[in-house]
């Protein structure tokens, strides 16, 4: 990982704790079985939404999967990396979660910065709701582009600000405490373009009257 604050790196440790215990707050009174099946139809209206195909046999990254991410929609047309570095923890306590369910799915637990895991680069990649749970957010771009090649597809998909005098406060104290990255549409836009992504298409998938939440269709140009 690149240097970054004192701050900002136990900012992330402490999202990360309240990650797991808020995955196991909310599940509690949730059958897996009708959890999964609720959250795999919740994929295919998004991935409806937006316009996204899935490719058979595609080699794709699920970048900050998460207990219950795309893969869990598309592990039977895909071929799929997961990635997440709250893997054991949600195995350990999340009863939806099992890496046995998916024999299929190469999952890989680590951080969405460490450094690339293959020389082989991705024909898609998706990271969903995860680029705004990152520790160092620029260096998670670096790594995204890291996977892929000239023609890469991706999603991304995060929570943004709407409204610029919120920014600040947000970034300063803990009001979102899941969520260390905080920033603006503009700031992805910029990030991307930065890192060789020409933005194909910008969706707002919901809007809350703090955050919108935005997922941008784009592909890597090299």
């Amino acid at each position: 990982m690149s240097q970054i604050s004192w701050y900002a790196n136990l900012r992330w440790k402490i999202a990360q704790y309240v990650e797991g215990k808020w995955w196991r707050n909310y599940l509690k009174a949730k059958p897996p079985a009708q959890y999964l099946a609720e959250k795999s139809a919740y994929w295919q209206r998004t991935l409806l939404e937006l316009g996204w195909q899935p490719v058979p046999d595609r080699n794709v990254l699920d970048a900050g999967c998460g207990p219950a991410g795309i893969f869990i929609h598309l592990h039977h047309t895909e071929r799929f990396t997961a990635l997440d570095p709250l893997l054991d923890n949600y195995e350990r306590n999340l009863p939806i979660f099992s890496r046995r369910s998916y024999p299929a799915v190469t999952f890989r637990q680590q951080r969405l910065e460490d450094a690339p895991f293959t020389e082989k680069p991705f024909d898609a990649i998706y990271c969903l709701n995860a680029i705004n749970h990152v520790a160092d957010w620029w260096l998670a771009f670096d790594r995204l582009t890291a996977y892929a090649r000239p023609g890469t597809r991706m999603i991304l998909s995060s929570d943004v600000h709407r409204h610029d005098w919120l920014l600040p406060f947000f970034r300063a104290l803990p009001g979102d405490i899941l969520h260390p990255q905080q920033h603006d549409a503009a700031a992805y836009r910029h990030a991307l373009v930065k890192n060789g992504w020409a933005i194909d298409n910008e969706i707002t998938l919901r809007r809350e009257t703090i955050f919108d939440y935005v997922a941008w269709i784009v592909t890597y140009e090299g």
